[in-house]
């Protein structure tokens, strides 16, 4: 509240309360009600304006004295008797008590508050630093990879090109690790969602028709029609770095999944797999970091999934049983919440939105 504002509203309490009192000259019988007023009116002022501690011991000691006095002249009237004089300590009392409460529950909210600036800054230093990481590392490595084929190409002997050529590999994936982490940093940036209709069912076929040819895999499909409102492409993303996940954790011939149904609330996205599977130590504990077992991976293909679906209201599970592979559920809502549709999760700047293809070529 302004300050100009918290002063009128000051003052008409105080004309109020001096007029209440007035009013027992006028109409002695209604003694009760406006000694009641005056508390009741000076517990609600106080809660909308929280006054300092000096202000709250000065008017609480003047209402306690001018409730006195008046209670004290009625009652040596005849009007009421001695022991209803207690209540003016009484009255004091249930006011400090809630006093008291209150500036409990304010400390308790600017502690939250604390926390809450705290953790939403720490955020904001790590996807900054995940971003420039990404940034720096890329044109080192490009380089490195320029000057190491340059080499490659001017060696005798097969052997020493062999020798260079693994030394590209690596870079290659450091160039693809780096890649990932700009995904990433995308999938948390406030920038805006181009919300739509999504047919789920048909967002699974297309992506097993992409994913059939270079795979070889034994592709379950159950996709009927599904429609959630969402951004696609973010969508397709998600989806693609799933059944990324599931074919580098199979062999061939081994059993992919892919499955959507309508629920209550929204819908829900199955890749499931009869691959290696999880460590169950790491599958999904509530730190919403999953990490695979077995062959090697940074991991953060998961960490975009669970970013995008989470921009989106929703949330990403993992189930795995070994020997028996690993189910990756994304739950999504029918409508998005209105926060959550103007933007995505909130990240130091804005940059242009994800695409499925980004995915692909950070891979």
């Amino acid at each position: 509240m302004p300050a100009e504002r918290r002063r009128l509203v000051f003052v008409g309490w105080v004309l109020f309360a001096a007029c209440s009192q007035l009013l027992l000259f006028v109409v002695p019988h209604l003694e009760t009600v406006a000694f009641h007023l005056v508390w009741i009116s000076m517990s609600i002022v106080y809660g909308v304006q929280s006054w300092s501690a000096r202000r709250t011991s000065l008017v609480l000691t003047v209402v306690t004295l001018v409730t006195g006095a008046a209670l004290s002249e009625f009652i040596a009237e005849g009007y009421a008797h001695w022991d209803e004089l207690a209540e003016v300590p009484l009255m004091a009392l249930v006011f400090l008590t809630m006093v008291w409460h209150v500036r409990r529950r304010a400390a308790a909210l600017a502690e939250t508050q604390s926390l809450v600036q705290r953790e939403r800054r720490a955020q904001e230093v790590k996807e900054l630093f995940v971003r420039n990481c990404s940034h720096e590392m890329r044109t080192p490595i490009t380089v490195a990879r320029c000057y190491a084929e340059m080499v490659r190409d001017e060696l005798p002997t097969p052997e020493s090109k062999d020798d260079l050529d693994v030394v590209v590999d690596e870079l290659d994936k450091l160039g693809g690790l780096a890649g990932r982490l700009l995904v990433l940093a995308d999938a948390y940036e406030s920038t805006e969602f181009e919300w739509g209709p999504v047919d789920l069912g048909s967002l699974l076929q297309r992506t097993v028709q992409r994913w059939r040819p270079a795979s070889d895999r034994d592709w379950l499909l159950d996709a009927p029609s599904v429609l959630v409102e969402g951004d696609e492409s973010r969508l397709e993303a998600a989806l693609d770095a799933l059944v990324e996940n599931a074919v580098k954790f199979t062999v061939d011939g081994d059993a992919i999944a892919l499955r959507c149904s309508a629920t209550r609330n929204g819908a829900v996205v199955d890749v499931e797999d009869a691959g290696i599977g999880f460590a169950r130590s790491q599958a999904d504990d509530g730190s919403g970091q999953p990490q695979s077992s077995g062959r090697p991976g940074t991991g953060l293909g998961l960490a975009i999934v669970r970013a995008i679906v989470e921009g989106h209201g929703g949330g990403l599970t993992v189930v795995s049983e070994r020997p028996s592979g690993s189910l990756l559920r994304m739950v999504l809502p029918l409508h998005p919440p209105a926060a959550e549709r103007r933007s995505a999760p909130a990240g130091p700047s804005g940059q242009p939105r994800l695409r499925a293809a980004q995915l692909e070529e950070s891979a």
